[in-house]
């Protein structure tokens, strides 16, 4: 026969059980709020991570006006967005990795730049693209952040004449709204490029020939740096192939397994990025180098080859 425990003691034992289950909950409770901060931060690391982990794409590109036999190689690259977030040496990788290809074009299709930057940084860009366009002829267009009426209200400068300014001395040719003839490999092609969509600066009509059924169709393909895609609503009723942008960080922020990019800045959400057929002719939309806010999510920045054959 067991001993009878004392009414006081019961009254302590029953106690400490009640402690002992309420302690359990607890110990659950602070597992869930460390593991949620380390998978935070494992989160965030990758996030950062991802926005340096460079991607070389190559892509086939049928032109019908090519010369038959023609193959010409096209460095496409886009919003190096050197700022707090993108370093130089980020934007000088991404040059140096595409250049290591052997391109016989470099096409920067805008967005060299985030916000204002100092005097130095300006001229570190400006010596990172001389190099590197030392290399290979080099041809770009403006995009919303190189400063207009949108960079100004958005933290930027109200005028793109720095961003010329350096693009002058890096020997890159800018084109804003006009044209150029040129032979690649002995190839006769026509550059073109617009002034930036969002800054209200994109004007075709001093660039591009209207569309004449009447007329011949010009016998040279013509390729178009333009920003932002979503400017080819202005461009149905003009000639050209071949449309280079960029604009879309390829949507930065990309759901996983769905490819859906909810942050998408244009209003074309079927051109967030790669090789697209519109009216006839083609566009080709990259991610970019750089980035927004330091991060990326399923949406590595992207150096784009692009190899134009004839049919």
């Amino acid at each position: 026969m067991e001993p009878e425990i004392p009414d006081f003691q019961e009254e302590q034992i029953r106690k400490s059980n009640l402690r002992k289950k309420k302690s359990t909950p607890r110990r659950t409770w602070l597992k869930k709020v460390v593991g949620g901060l380390f998978a935070a931060l494992a989160g965030g690391f990758y996030l950062r991570h991802e926005a340096n982990w460079l991607e070389t794409t190559t892509k086939t590109v049928t032109l019908k006006r090519l010369r038959k036999g023609a193959k010409i190689r096209i460095l496409h690259l886009s919003d190096l967005h050197r700022s707090g977030t993108v370093s130089i040496e980020d934007v000088d990788s991404a040059l140096e990795e595409g250049i290591r290809r052997s391109p016989d074009l470099m096409l920067i299709t805008g967005d060299f730049i985030t916000g204002k930057l100092q005097d130095e940084e300006f001229r570190e860009l400006g010596d990172c693209l001389a190099r590197h366009a030392s290399k290979v002829p080099s041809f770009a267009c403006l995009g919303n952040h190189d400063g207009g009426n949108w960079a100004q209200g958005n933290g930027g400068y109200d005028s793109p004449n720095r961003v010329k300014a350096m693009l002058g001395s890096a020997k890159v040719n800018l084109l804003e709204n006009r044209s150029m003839p040129i032979f690649v490999k002995g190839c006769p092609i026509v550059l073109a490029g617009l002034g930036d969509y969002w800054n209200e600066d994109c004007r075709p009509q001093g660039c591009l020939r209207p569309v004449n059924p009447k007329a011949s169709p010009p016998r040279d393909p013509t390729l178009l740096l333009c920003h932002n895609p979503d400017a080819k609503g202005l461009l149905d009723g003009f000639q050209w192939d071949l449309m280079l942008s960029g604009h879309t960080h390829g949507g930065q922020f990309r759901v996983p397994f769905l490819g859906y990019a909810p942050f998408a800045p244009v209003k074309d959400r079927s051109m967030v990025e790669g090789l697209h057929s519109w009216g006839g002719r083609q566009v080709h939309v990259t991610r970019g180098v750089g980035n927004l806010f330091g991060v990326r999510l399923n949406c590595r920045p992207e150096v784009s080859l692009l190899d134009l054959v004839s049919t």
